[in-house]
C-alpha cells in the first residue's frame, strides 16, 4: 500500500507540473494493480484524451463511490456532450468487477512504430501526422517524427514541438547542427538555439532573420533579438559572495570617515586621537551590521548574533547599526567644533 501511495502522489506531482504522459502511464500501472483506487480513477480521467476513455475512468470511480455527486455530474456532461451510451455491465467489466481500462494512444503509437519498422514510411508519417494532431503532447511521438521527417521544413517543426516539451533532449541539438537553413528558414533556426539556450547562436541566426524576405520574420526577429542578447549579458555577469558584497559598501564609507579623522590630526597619523581611532572601528562595525542587514539578511555573521537572546530582533540589530554609525560621526563633528573653538579663541588673544 506505501509503494502504491507513492506512485500515486509521484503521478499527481507529475501532472501538475504538466509531464501528462508520465502521470497517465504511472496511474495505468496503479489502477492495474489495485482497480479499487478512486482517486487514480479521477485523476486519469482528466490525463487521458479520448472521450470513451474518460468516460470508463468516471465509471469506474462512480462505482467506487457511488454518493460522489461531482463524477455524476461530469459523467452524465461527458455522455452527452459525445453521445456514447452506457456499455452492458457484462461486455464490460471484466477486472475484480471493474472495467478494464485501455487508451487507444498507446496502441495507436505502437501500430505507427510498426509502420516504420516495415519500411512503410509515408503511410507511417501519414498516421503520425494524425496522431500528432490529437496527442500534440505526446514528446516520443515527435521525437519520431524528427527521425522520419520527409523535408528540412517538417523537421524543423518537429523540433520545435519536442524541445517546446523537453528542451534537454539529448539528441536534438545533433539533429538541429545538421540543417543548412534557407534564408526562410533563419527565425526558426534563433528559435530552436533560443529553446536550447544556446544564445549566442540564437543571436546569430535573429540577425540573419533581419534580412528575412517575410515581413512577419523580420517583426519576430526584431521582437526576440533583444531577449537573446540580454540572455548573454546576463549569462557574463560575475556574481560575487555576500561576504565580499557587505564588505565592498562598507569600506568606502569608513575610508572616508578614516581620511576626515586623518584631516583632524593635520594629516600627521602620528597624532590621531585614539578616542577617533576606535570610533573608526566602530564606523566600519556599523557599517558592516548595516549593509549586511540590507544586503545579506541570511548570512552567517546575522545567523549567529540571531543566536544571543538580545540581539535575535531584526529591530534591534538594526538600530545597533545606526548607533554604531551615529557616535562615531558625533564624535568627530565635536572633535571638529572644539578645535574650532580653540582657533578662534586663539584668534581673539592675538
Amino acid at each position: 500500500m506505501k509503494k502504491q501511495s507513492e506512485m500515486f502522489q509521484t503521478a499527481v506531482k507529475q501532472a501538475k507540473a504538466g509531464e501528462r504522459q508520465q502521470a497517465r502511464k504511472l496511474l495505468l500501472q496503479l489502477v492495474e494493480e489495485n482497480p479499487e483506487h478512486e482517486l487514480a480513477w479521477l485523476w486519469l480521467s482528466e490525463l487521458v484524451v479520448d472521450p470513451e476513455d474518460k468516460i470508463i475512468a468516471l465509471e469506474n470511480a462512480l462505482s467506487l463511490n457511488p454518493q460522489r455527486s461531482q463524477t455524476q455530474q461530469r459523467l452524465h456532461q461527458l455522455r452527452q456532450k459525445y453521445q456514447i451510451a452506457k456499455p452492458p455491465v457484462g461486455d464490460s467489466f471484466s477486472l475484480n468487477g471493474r472495467m478494464q481500462f485501455t487508451t487507444n494512444e498507446e496502441q495507436q503509437f505502437a501500430e505507427i512504430n510498426a509502420l516504420f519498422a516495415a519500411k512503410k514510411s509515408g503511410k507511417g508519417r501519414q498516421q503520425l501526422a494524425t496522431f500528432l494532431h490529437r496527442y500534440s503532447h505526446h514528446e516520443a511521438g515527435w521525437w519520431l517524427m524528427v527521425q522520419h521527417a520527409d523535408s528540412q521544413e517538417n523537421l524543423l517543426t518537429a523540433l520545435e514541438h519536442l524541445l517546446r516539451l523537453n528542451a534537454q533532449h539529448p539528441e536534438a541539438p545533433a539533429y538541429i547542427g545538421k540543417i543548412k537553413p534557407t534564408n526562410e528558414q533563419f527565425l526558426q533556426m534563433g528559435r530552436l538555439y533560443e529553446r536550447l539556450e544556446r544564445w549566442d547562436t540564437a543571436v546569430h541566426y535573429y540577425k540573419r532573420a533581419l534580412k528575412s524576405p517575410s515581413n512577419a520574420d523580420r517583426l519576430l526577429a526584431q521582437k526576440r533579438l533583444p531577449y537573446a542578447e540580454e540572455q548573454i549579458r546576463l549569462a557574463n555577469i560575475k556574481y560575487t559572495s555576500p561576504t565580499v558584497t557587505v564588505l565592498r559598501l562598507a569600506l568606502g564609507p569608513t575610508i572616508l570617515y578614516s581620511m576626515l579623522i586623518l584631516v583632524q590630526a593635520g594629516l600627521k597619523p602620528g597624532q590621531l586621537s585614539p578616542l577617533l581611532v576606535l570610533a573608526n572601528l566602530l564606523f566600519f562595525g556599523g557599517m558592516l551590521l548595516s549593509n549586511a542587514l540590507t544586503h545579506a539578511p541570511e548570512h552567517p555573521w546575522l545567523q549567529r548574533l540571531r543566536e544571543t537572546a538580545v540581539l535575535k530582533n531584526n529591530t534591534v540589530l538594526r538600530l545597533l547599526s545606526l548607533l554604531f554609525i551615529i557616535l562615531p560621526l558625533l564624535l568627530l563633528l565635536l572633535q571638529a567644533l572644539s578645535r574650532l573653538l580653540a582657533f578662534n579663541l586663539d584668534l581673539s588673544n592675538l
